[in-house]
């Protein structure tokens, strides 16, 4: 099924920042002529485009919708374009088709780009969007639930039923922002490291959430090449080969989900990828994970088994997940230590897996990396993806 027949060949990225005079298409055509030159091929030979749906830009997506990107580019030699909205496992979709068309021989090299641009986004256009998006219109919306009210009161469920801490809780933000404050592309780049006590003091969002236990909304943009694992391997440079990959749908809205489905979800799935790519936790080298907020981590860890329940925040608070610990654990830090660039997350995500693999991510690589594990979620979380990548097939 195509499971071992992708690899990513080029990545482009510009910083998450905020840029309101910095138009969307500039981004665009900045990640994708980076993410083309750094695969070592001509712009011609890019024979699809399958870009991640802008969320709340609705010109744009129009825009992108109707073909402008190989128009714009100059993409003499693209046969076909599309866009693909999935909320934040938009690129997880991204990479299929583009898997597909690959299997198929409709396109020996594919494009995938993505843009946000929150800044100059309306305040009110921005409250509406998130005010709606992923929220049950019948039973939240009328009474003002938001996505930081709902994960407080998971976050909350979490941490009565596993005994989690609020220091625990707040180590998995110093975790993040340890890895982000080592990457040139994070919003946190450089910025000082906040102590748990600094998190704890920061205001009060939701109860248990904290103003830095919540995300920040940030422009960026990225762009992935790729193409066949024969085509990668015959070229001789470094690359990030897809391994293994499994699913699993949840829910549509967050309250109408179980915390034993999504436990269940994340083990099954986890263990369903590695089985396709013959490995086990245990050759995992990396855990690039894309979980939105803070308590998703912990959560993750324990449902895979890879500490006994109840004691993955002592894992964060003892820094075992930090640069330099035993457990690499998303290694740009997340949405909390990246800023929030909607889908775009997802694609900062698997740009950081292709440039670990690749041996591109300076203060930040980890040595000998060998395998990485990764995951996208989309919408409120309704669903999980995850996948294995390789330096080798």
């Amino acid at each position: 099924m195509g499971e071992k027949n992708l690899a990513i060949i080029g990545i482009g990225e510009v910083p998450t920042g905020t840029y309101p005079d910095r138009s969307q298409w500039d981004i665009i055509y900045e990640t994708c002529i980076t993410a083309v030159k750094d695969a070592g091929i001509h712009k011609n030979d890019v024979e699809a485009v399958i870009t991640v749906a802008p969320q709340a830009q609705p010109q744009l997506t129009a825009e992108i919708s109707f073909g402008m990107i190989p128009e714009e580019l100059g993409l003499k030699g693209c046969k076909d374009v599309c866009i693909c909205n999935a909320g934040g496992a938009s690129t997880s979709n991204c990479l299929r088709l583009a898997e597909r068309m690959i299997e198929s021989n409709q396109a020996k090299i594919v494009l995938i780009p993505h843009v946000t641009v929150h800044s100059t986004i309306p305040v009110p256009e921005l409250i509406s969007f998130f005010a709606k998006a992923g929220i049950d219109l019948q039973w939240e919306y009328p009474y003002g639930t938001t996505y930081n009210g709902i994960i407080a009161m998971m976050t909350r469920r979490y941490m009565h039923d596993s005994g989690t801490t609020e220091e625990e809780m707040a180590s998995v933000v110093v975790s993040l922002r340890k890895w982000a404050a080592l990457d040139p592309n994070s919003i946190f780049y450089g910025k000082e490291v906040p102590s748990i006590e600094k998190v704890l003091s920061s205001g009060m969002v939701s109860s248990p959430l904290h103003k830095r236990e919540c995300n920040v909304l940030a422009d960026g943009g990225a762009a992935l090449v790729v193409t066949s694992a024969e085509t990668a391997k015959q070229t001789g440079c470094p690359a990030a080969f897809k391994l293994g990959e499994s699913t699993r749908y949840f829910s549509a809205f967050t309250t109408t989900r179980s915390a034993k489905s999504v436990h269940h979800g994340f083990a099954q799935a986890t263990q369903e990828a590695l089985d396709a790519a013959d490995l086990t936790k245990e050759d995992i080298d990396i855990w690039n994970m894309y979980l939105a907020y803070p308590f998703g981590h912990p959560l993750f860890m324990e449902s895979i088994g890879l500490c006994e329940p109840g004691q993955a925040g002592k894992m964060f608070l003892e820094g075992h997940t930090w640069p330099g610990g035993k457990l690499p654990w998303a290694t740009i830090g997340d949405a909390i230590g990246r800023g929030h660039t909607g889908s775009g997350v997802s694609m900062a995500t698997y740009v950081e897996t292709a440039r670990q693999l690749m041996g591109k991510a300076g203060a930040r690589q980890v040595p000998d990396v060998k395998h990485v594990f990764q995951n996208t979620s989309g919408g409120s979380g309704m669903n999980f993806i995850a996948t294995v990548w390789g330096r080798n097939m």
